[in-house]
């Protein structure tokens, strides 16, 4: 049985799964013939070797993308899906690139967004093709390696190489069941110029992770009025404020920039604790802050409140914010409903903007997915994942993430979380139970076959 024979590949999974964790592959600056730094080129090398090894055909587009092929067919089923991971950030109770199995779990950036995913549909292909099943369909697995950014990856792939759009795909970057929509994306930043005097703020690190610190340098004068609004924050809050080596760090906790509501923005508290206290010109941007985003991840009070049945309420993350140089930039990511135009989002931003004399700039934008529930896709992928997890009762499911789905006609993203799966994706301590992979890969292997026969 298909299902069976795929588990015979279960400690090859886990080994191919520590390998690949273990080459960081956050993107950096460009180098020679890497147009996504070393460690992405890296890791995209490494996927395709392993598809060789396995018994499949591989070709790599100039380190922004490859894919792994098998079989022939007029039709093509694309599984698509990432190598490049986002930057570890802070607190990890393991080396998140050292693929270490501890508690029967697998921990490192990657066990679940993308390439463990990844891994597990490659030992699925694996799985059929030596089981000499009759497929009608190529399957092509289709690898970018620039996805947390800006998908340069996939416009090199699609866009200037024109490769064939497939006949259908899916990609192992969400959650099940199914996702049959995926909200609008439209990343910001906001800037104007200001006295910054002797003070600067940095925090977050990426548009769409909620920043997990954010430190601020001051005058020696400000430290009493400091000392006394740390104190009565850390009574208040989980999450707390200290003063060390000379700097005030706010400290939070990190999410996925889809799911703000998840984590807990270190950003958005300390500019609520510095409410009130005297910084020249930067307390007007920590007024406007505070009346336009506080602590709110919906965007109401930036005006920009929309929300639908489909796919319900906007998303508003700020994932950076840079207070130095005479200037403050703000780094906002937002999510919003399917049937929301993008134009009004940018009426209600650019609104806000103007009133405060801030510059608003769109640093990218992706049109939302709706893919109907009743598609052949969509319904195919709904019945494999009932049967195997005995999920009776699932349905489809809209998110606010951005998967590859994107990328192609007709494509929908298909796991890899299930639903009692803790989803700490673009958090500390990323992890993948081993227990899981049972289901996974039965999972995997039935409808890759499915929807290729």
């Amino acid at each position: 049985m298909l299902q069976d024979k795929v588990l015979n590949y279960k400690d090859d999974v886990v080994k191919s799964i520590q390998e690949a964790i273990r080459i960081k592959s956050v993107e950096e600056a460009a180098l020679p013939g890497m147009p996504f730094g070393e460690g992405p080129a890296k890791a995209l090398a490494h996927f395709l070797e392993l598809g060789e090894t396995l018994g499949f055909e591989s070709t790599n587009f100039d380190n922004y993308a490859g894919h792994i092929d098998f079989g022939d067919g007029e039709e093509t089923l694309a599984i698509l899906g990432h190598v490049d991971v986002v930057p570890e950030g802070e607190g990890w109770d393991h080396d998140p690139y050292g693929g270490i199995i501890a508690d029967g779990k697998i921990y490192g950036r990657g066990t679940l967004d993308d390439k463990g995913p990844m891994i597990m549909c490659m030992y699925a292909m694996k799985a059929l093709k030596d089981s000499g099943l009759k497929l009608n369909k190529k399957i092509r697995m289709i690898l970018g390696a620039n996805e947390e950014t800006n998908w340069g990856c996939m416009d090199h792939y699609f866009g200037t190489l024109k490769m064939p759009q497939p006949t259908l795909a899916f990609t192992p970057d969400s959650s099940f069941p199914v996702t049959f929509a995926e909200k609008g994306i439209m990343q910001v930043t906001m800037t104007k110029n200001i006295d910054t005097k002797n003070i600067t703020i940095e925090g977050g690190k990426a548009f769409n992770s909620v920043a997990e610190s954010c430190e601020m340098t001051f005058p020696a004068e400000l430290l009493n009025t400091l000392e006394a609004k740390i104190k009565e924050y850390n009574e208040n809050n989980e999450y707390k404020m200290e003063i060390k080596d000379g700097k005030l760090i706010s400290y939070g906790k990190s999410s996925h920039g889809a799911r703000p509501q998840s984590g807990y923005n270190a950003i958005s508290a300390l500019m609520g604790t510095l409410e009130g206290v005297d910084l020249g010109e930067i307390s007007e941007f920590v007024t406007f802050y505070n009346s336009k985003i506080g602590m709110e991840y919906n965007g109401v009070s930036m005006g920009i409140g929309f929300e639908d049945a489909d796919s319900g309420k906007l998303s508003l993350n700020i994932g950076k914010v840079s207070i130095q140089d005479g200037k403050v930039e703000l780094s906002i990511d937002m999510r919003y409903p399917v049937t929301t135009k993008k134009e009004a989002v940018l009426e209600g931003l650019e609104k806000a903007a103007a009133e405060n004399n801030f510059e608003l700039t769109v640093k990218s934008h992706t049109n939302a997915l709706y893919s109907p529930k009743d598609t052949v896709l969509v319904k195919t992928l709904m019945d494999v994942y009932k049967e195997i997890t005995g999920d009776a009762d699932a349905e489809p499911v809209a998110i606010g993430g951005g998967t590859y789905a994107r990328a192609v006609d007709n494509g929908v993203a298909f796991g890899a979380l299930l639903h009692d799966q803790e989803d700490n994706m673009h958090q500390k301590n990323e992890y993948l139970e081993i227990s899981k992979l049972d289901t996974l890969l039965k999972i995997y292997v039935e409808a890759i076959y499915r929807l290729a026969k």
